[in-house]
């Protein structure tokens, strides 16, 4: 595997730090130039780094760059098929996303993308604010705060022209009243002098009600100040009988520590006891052991008695037995040589017979000596032709084993360089991977931060038009208060002007918080109002 990794040699290294690129290259021109170029292009480079290809890996290798010192061009020729598959496997996918970059590009540029990208580098904030400033959300926010502002102007002008009819009819009966006799006066007079005496009546009633209810705290008080001492009465009768019980648990206690003091000196004069009693036993069972070792003793010696008796019958027999045998040795002796004289005399009669038939046979044994020697000199003629034939089948075997040797030793290679490309190739493909995971964390949390803008520019509107929507009913109350002061001002002057009322009332309906002038006049973010204006590119539709 250190081989694969350090494949290409120093002099590749050297030459393609030569190559120098003047312009820029695509994936498209890649194969035109060879594949000894690096991509450069940002589209391509977007392409790789989606696939997780690096710029390197899509150069080409020639085979030079696979070879090595005690490396067969089999294996060499195996490398650079391995790493070039590979290179146009990585060419392939790295095109297939670049043609979809280029689609989805050419998708965004029929979607008026171009000119929102004007639109954000103008505005000088991102496409993702843009498209919330120019969605449907907040077209209805929009909306929703006209009509809010409709029904608080039509709430307001009802307010302040029921306020102006009031007016009306006010400076209507004060002529009225101005026109009037003066009995009017006088009942007015009389009703001001019951009023009073009603009045002083209800102050006095009040005091009255002050003074009881002074009398009935003070009683109150004298309550809660017996039930007090009698709380601690009785919170001292508890701390005596809480005393009593604490003596009394104390002598308990007392009590229980004699018992138990008590008990203890019981139980260890129960263990003197029950100490002397073993003593007395342990002396008991030695005595027991002492008598039982003798009469052990007088065993053993009674045993060894009766051994020794035994003993000396044995060897009794023992002689016996040895001089039966030596008498039965001394019988086969006598009859061995009398065989043996018998045996010699009959040997002495075969050898004369044996000496006639040596004469008879040394002639038949020449004639079968010269027959053997005619038969031994083909069969040696014959063992010579069969030796060669094993040795030239033994050459043939140990040349077979060579060759099969040989080629076990290039499939063990050829299976180690394949493993070692297959691990390799698992390397690759989970560092691509790796670096695809990367781009597409990195492309989501771009994505996410798009539309965390959006989000934020969406929130930020909303809390602009609600700020609104508050500005604007806060002004509506001012207003209506103001009118209402201006009357209570007139009404205490007994001085109405209703005309005055109504032209301040004009020019309250007339302020920009009543009117659709509130959005165009207040806006969050004015330099995207100002590019939007302009007219260079429709609204966008939210994404």
């Amino acid at each position: 595997r250190s081989q694969i990794r350090l494949a290409c040699s120093c002099e590749f290294d050297d030459v393609m730090a030569d190559i120098t690129v003047k312009a820029s290259v695509s994936l498209d021109d890649l194969e035109e130039r060879g594949g000894t170029v690096l991509v450069n292009s940002p589209r391509s480079l977007q392409a790789c780094k989606l696939e997780g290809v690096l710029p390197q890996e899509l150069m080409h290798k020639p085979p030079e760059c696979f070879a090595e010192k005690n490396l067969s061009p089999r294996l060499v020729k195996l490398r650079y098929d391995f790493f070039e598959a590979k290179r146009r496997d990585l060419l392939a996918a790295s095109k297939r996303a670049r043609d979809a970059l280029i689609a989805d590009e050419k998708r965004t540029s029929e979607n008026s993308s171009q000119q929102l990208e004007v639109m954000a580098r103008e505005s000088g904030v991102s496409k993702g604010t843009i498209l919330a400033l120019n969605s449907d959300g907040l077209r209805l926010e929009r909306s929703k705060l006209l009509k809010a502002q409709q029904t608080e102007r039509k709430w307001l002008q009802g307010a302040l022209n029921a306020e102006l009819k009031q007016l009306q009819d006010l400076e209507n009966g004060f002529i009225f009243h101005e026109e009037s006799n003066n009995d009017e006066a006088e009942r007015l007079r009389e009703q001001s002098r019951r009023i009073k005496e009603l009045n002083d009546k209800r102050a006095a009633e009040a005091e009255r009600k002050q003074m009881e209810a002074e009398a009935r705290q003070k009683l109150e008080k004298q309550v809660a100040k017996e039930e007090f001492h009698k709380q601690l009465m009785d919170m001292k009768r508890k701390g005596e009988l809480e005393a009593q019980k604490q003596k009394e648990a104390y002598m308990r206690q007392v009590a229980e520590a004699d018992r138990k003091r008590q008990a203890e000196i019981d139980k260890e004069r129960k263990r003197e006891e029950e100490y002397q009693r073993m003593e007395a036993r342990k002396s008991e069972m030695r005595a027991l052991d002492l008598r039982r070792m003798d009469i052990l003793e007088q065993q053993r010696l009674a045993k060894q008695q009766q051994f020794a008796g035994l003993q000396a019958k044995r060897d009794d027999r023992i002689m016996s037995s040895i001089q039966a045998n030596m008498e039965m040795e001394q019988r086969r002796r006598e009859d061995f040589e009398e065989k043996q004289a018998m045996e010699a005399i009959r040997e002495e009669r075969l050898m004369q017979a044996k000496a006639l038939q040596q004469e008879e046979g040394a002639k038949k044994s020449y004639q079968l000596m010269l027959r053997r020697k005619n038969i031994q000199d083909e069969a040696t003629k014959r063992m010579e032709d069969r030796r060669n034939a094993i040795l030239e089948q033994q050459e043939e075997t140990e040349y077979r084993l060579l060759e099969h040797e040989q080629k076990k030793e290039r499939y063990l290679d050829f299976k180690r360089e394949l493993d070692g490309l297959r691990s390799r190739n698992k390397e690759i493909n989970v560092e691509r991977q790796r670096r695809r995971e990367e781009t597409t964390r990195e492309m989501i949390a771009e994505q996410v931060r798009k539309k965390d803008d959006k989000i934020d520019t969406l929130n930020a509107e909303r809390r602009r038009m609600m700020e609104l929507r508050r500005y604007a009913q806060t002004e509506a109350y001012r207003a209506r208060e103001q009118v209402k002061t201006e009357i209570m001002r007139q009404r205490i002057r007994s001085k109405f002007n209703s005309k005055a009322v109504e032209k301040q009332l004009q020019s309250i309906l007339q302020r920009d918080c009543f009117t659709e002038k509130l959005l165009t006049k207040s806006v969050s973010t004015p330099n995207i109002r100002t590019v939007g204006h302009q007219g260079a590119a429709p609204p966008v539709e939210a994404q």
